[in-house]
């Protein structure tokens, strides 16, 4: 089938064959005058027909006739192309030169030359072009709606995107509207489903000519989508690849220098810490600042013991006031919250000194190690509580139970410097099997870690 556009095509250029020929004609002088205006009628008539139809429709409503009316009177205005080949063939071999017939009507005394020619002028030809040009326009109609195409993003086309070195030009387009039709982290497409590629492609352009990273995504909020900063430059890399190499760039270094800050901080408070039994060398130990979160508080447990039933509680330690231990965990309270405080463990083959001066709180309890290990959570990246350096796992002898000692005590406060350690505890672990719990000392003095609005009573009763 030949399709519409070809049609059309054809036709332009038959319309405009035949207004170059009557440009010719009334250039030549050969042609008569009623040759070339029954011509300009032949041209005129297949674009005026399609406008002429309804009206003949209606004036042929009666339904009584037995032909088509409007068809009829449409066929013969096609004489005029028939009879203007004919009168254009029957004139062609008429001489350059020679006078038009001369009128019926004119003087005798009138020189034949000056009718020998016809004078050639620039109205004529303009008007004909003019009017061929301007009546398509006329009779075909504008398009409804643009040809948009929705090509979506089939399951397998992800599997198929390479790298952008790896993608070929004419392809590069297609891996940016398979990962723009597919799903994000956030279980949605990166642009809503209803835009089609020519929108999606288009916004793609743009978000690549917005620069920084906010800006994009605002961009693309306003577009109706959604996607993380990676996830879009993953996909715009395939439209602007220097765009995103820059905005890479700008992240890479970017994070070099948090995690650069973040070692600096970690190493300062780190260093705020010493080790309150320093002559006194264990199997295994470490001092680092632990941070307290929200309510406070913290756990030594075994990490990897899957197995179910109660563990450390910190609501029953909080109720106890100090320390609660069941199973392989064990759950500690902290005199203060959302501050840092200094940590120090040391796991020993033997029971050590107790070494009560100087600590407000002293309490020992028994644990259970199933696989071997019992440890201090470390601090998570972007989470909330945990220690900032790494420290041993204090099950020395593998599997088995083990007494668990926690000192603890407060630091007086400096207003001048807010972000110093403001307690201390200290965790002594070593085998035993009792499970007793013995209090060696429950309180002493009033705390004086915090600000002076609130401090507390540093043992509960």
């Amino acid at each position: 089938m030949v399709p519409v556009q070809v049609i059309s095509l054809l036709g332009l250029a038959s319309l405009g064959g035949t207004v170059m020929i009557l440009i010719g004609q009334r250039r030549d002088g050969r042609w008569s005058s009623a040759t070339i205006d029954i011509g300009r009628i032949a041209l005129i008539t297949p674009l005026v027909a399609p406008l002429a139809y309804p009206v003949l429709s209606l004036a042929f409503q009666s339904g009584e006739l037995p032909f088509d009316g409007p068809g009829l009177v449409v066929s013969a205005l096609g004489v005029f192309n028939t009879v203007w080949l004919a009168r254009t063939a029957h004139e062609l071999a008429r001489p350059a030169t020679m006078p038009a017939t001369r009128p019926a009507a004119m003087p005798a005394a009138m020189p034949v030359a000056e009718t020998a020619t016809r004078p050639v002028t620039g109205r004529g030809p303009r008007l004909s072009v003019a009017v061929a040009l301007m009546l398509p326009l006329v009779v075909v109609c504008a398009e409804e709606g643009a040809r948009l195409s929705f090509t979506g993003a089939d399951e397998g086309c992800r599997e198929r995107i390479r790298p952008y070195a790896d993608t070929r030009p004419q392809d590069r387009w297609r891996a940016f509207l398979c990962l723009a039709r597919d799903e994000t982290s956030s279980g949605k497409p990166m642009f809503p489903e209803d835009l089609s590629d020519q929108r999606v492609l288009a916004y793609g352009k743009e978000l690549c000519a917005v620069p920084g990273v906010e800006g994009r995504q605002e961009l693309l909020r306003r577009a109706g989508g959604s996607a993380g900063t990676a996830e879009l430059g993953d996909a715009l890399e395939f439209l602007c690849p220097g765009v995103v190499a820059r905005q890479r760039a700008d992240e890479a270094r970017d994070q070099a220098e948090r995690e650069r800050e973040l070692a600096a901080w970690e190493a300062e408070m780190n260093a705020r810490c010493a080790d309150p039994w320093p002559k006194l060398r264990a199997r295994r130990q470490g001092t680092a600042a632990y941070l307290l979160f929200e309510g406070g508080g913290y756990t030594v447990f075994d990490d990897r013991d899957s197995t179910e039933g109660a563990g450390g509680d910190i609501v029953k330690a909080i109720d106890d006031g100090f320390i609660d231990a069941a199973g392989s965990s064990a759950a500690i309270t902290t005199y203060g919250e959302n501050e840092p405080m200094c940590l120090t463990v040391k796991a020993f083959g033997a029971a050590p000194p107790l070494r009560l001066k100087g600590w407000d709180r002293v309490v020992e309890v028994g644990v259970v190690s199933r696989s071997g290990r019992l440890v201090v959570p470390p601090y998570p990246e972007g989470g909330d509580s945990g220690v900032i350096k790494p420290l041993p796992n204090l099950a020395v002898d593998g599997p088995g139970r083990y007494r668990m000692r926690v000192y603890a005590r407060p630091f007086e406060w400096d207003e001048d410097d807010p972000d110093a350690p403001v307690e201390e505890h200290l965790i002594i672990v070593y085998p035993g099997r009792s499970a007793k719990r013995i209090v060696y000392r429950p309180c002493s003095s009033p705390a004086t870690a915090g600000p002076p609005a609130r401090r507390e009573v540093s043992c509960r009763r």
